[in-house]
């Protein structure tokens, strides 16, 4: 049943795709970027599961579970969505010492989230910024910024987490909230939902 749901929503498995064995474990550590991060963010959907089985487009997937049909969204909400997005790509430079094309649909999504922010919903230092201006663009890196800052701040703070989470799903493939928190030791508490996807490690066409 729920294979079947993550398929229609996320694409089929492409377990024939075989990643070399560096690209499999910039995969691992980039979606453990991802899921230390959500763990520690106090406004979005709790962790669903957290996977590097390629599914659809993208190489690896952490998924979330709505608490409900929510359409309007705090800032505290959206500049924690902002630095979930980052969790990947600072989880990379931390560990791998680099940055990948991978983080790309992480980079497309937070951009357009901070370019929201600013220009359609009145979340910058002004209400209103003329397109064309430079101090528009200014908020909208500092936003980005400031949460890549945060999702690497956590990385660092839960060092021996995302090591061992990563490790693990090079081992394992994926693991559910519930094994998270349990190979984390932490308590488990959450609610059931239907998942959607957040964020992906994607391929890029060159």
């Amino acid at each position: 049943m729920e294979e079947a749901r993550d398929k229609v929503r996320f694409g089929k498995e492409r377990r024939s795709m075989v990643l070399r064995s560096e690209e499999r474990r910039i995969v691992a550590y980039h979606e453990a970027g991802h899921a230390v991060v959500h763990l520690e963010m106090t406004q979005l959907p709790p962790l669903h599961k957290v996977s590097i089985i390629p599914r659809g487009n993208a190489l690896g997937t952490t998924t979330v579970l709505p608490r409900e049909d929510q359409h309007i969204h705090g800032k505290k909400f959206l500049l924690e969505q902002l630095a979930m997005l980052m969790g990947g790509r600072a989880a990379e430079n931390v560990f791998l010492g680099d940055m990948t094309n991978g983080a790309n649909g992480d980079l497309d999504s937070a951009k357009n989230i901070a370019r929201k922010m600013i220009h359609d919903w009145g979340m910058g230092q002004k209400l209103y910024y003329e397109a064309t201006k430079d101090d528009a663009e200014r908020e909208i890196n500092l936003l980005l910024a400031n949460a890549y800052q945060l999702a690497e701040e956590i990385i660092l703070k839960y060092k021996n987490e995302s090591e061992l989470l990563a490790e693990k799903l090079l081992i394992e493939e994926t693991f559910t909230r519930e094994e998270v928190m349990q190979l984390f030791g932490r308590e488990n508490s959450s609610g059931r939902s239907e998942p959607c996807v957040v964020t992906d490690s994607a391929p890029v066409s060159v």
